[in-house]
């Protein structure tokens, strides 16, 4: 075996695929304390290798889940919490009979922004009876289901992207008017590449960024939409899927640079309340060297 599709080895914690495509179980590790530089080392491999970590039993505080989030990158503020005035990086997606869910369709973390998030980690604080899982889709996988054909048209395009009407309805849901405008003050839109190179693994992945992509850049709209329809179907393949069925206390930890993820209503209307931290933050680039914002041709 060549040293570049070695698996790696685990010493300081045990990982559990879920299956091969994406998830993994992770155990020997408390993140309420600091973890050493080979626990991190090897739980971000983990994380690279299988695209999305689970541990169980994980009762953090808003500032240990913080902490644990920082090892991985900089705790980023989510636009809509700065634009309550509000400068921390911590928040809550809380369902209730008041509040129905809001995130049961595939996506990845405010994409709309110029340097998405590159990692995201949440603590289950209040699990429903039943119901309430979340998905993960592997984006490196739904890319390389397209025809060579295919791959080399869409390694080429952007997508535009703005926070969007969906957005606009969930943030006045949970907030009430004024913030959304706030947000898209800041926020006026952007372009990414629809094919994101990942910039430590090197592989290609199908950068779907769900509601918020306007259209693909350069194609007649009727054009865009077949296209980026027929993208999205990829993602309801359960074979490139992992499930997690949510206990108290678990925390998931995922790389938002090649996956989607949804979370299911299916709990509704029994209350549900998870707390996220997202960190790190880069421009997408593109196989031929497009990075977002339209940004020049760089000729790697």
């Amino acid at each position: 075996m060549s040293e570049s599709n070695r698996k790696p080895e685990y010493h300081r914690i045990g990982v559990k695929p879920i299956n091969p495509q994406i998830g993994a179980e992770i155990t020997g590790i408390d993140l309420r304390r600091p973890l050493d530089a080979e626990q991190l080392r090897e739980l971000r491999t983990a994380i690279l290798q299988h695209l999305v970590v689970f541990l169980r039993n994980q009762d953090l505080s808003d500032a240990e889940h913080q902490d644990a989030a920082a090892q991985l990158g900089v705790p980023n503020v989510y636009p809509v919490t700065r634009a309550r005035g509000i400068e921390e990086p911590i928040e809550f997606i809380e369902d209730s009979a008041e509040s129905p869910p809001k995130t049961d369709l595939w996506h990845t973390d405010v994409a709309f922004l110029e340097e998405p998030p590159e990692f995201a980690m949440m603590n289950m604080r209040l699990a429903p009876p039943s119901g309430g899982d979340t998905l993960w889709c592997n984006l490196y996988a739904a890319h390389d289901k397209l025809s060579p054909a295919l791959r080399d048209f869409v390694a080429g395009l952007e997508q535009e992207l703005h926070p969007g009407e969906y957005f606009r309805k969930t943030v006045e849901l949970q907030f009430g008017p004024g913030i959304y405008e706030k947000v898209a003050e800041v926020c006026s839109g952007c372009r990414h590449p629809l094919v994101r190179v990942h910039p430590e693994t090197g592989r290609r992945a199908l950068f779907l960024c769900g509601a918020y992509v306007r259209g693909l850049v350069g194609l007649e709209q009727a054009e865009s939409d077949l296209l980026y329809g027929y993208l999205r179907t990829l993602l309801e393949d359960p074979n490139l899927q992992c499930r997690w069925q949510w206990q108290l206390h678990d925390v998931a930890i995922w790389d938002e640079r090649c996956t989607n993820h949804r979370a299911l209503s299916d709990h509704f209307p029994a209350p549900r309340m998870i707390r996220r931290c997202t960190v790190g933050a880069s421009r997408p680039m593109g196989p031929t060297g497009l990075a977002s914002s339209g940004e020049a041709r760089l000729g790697i």
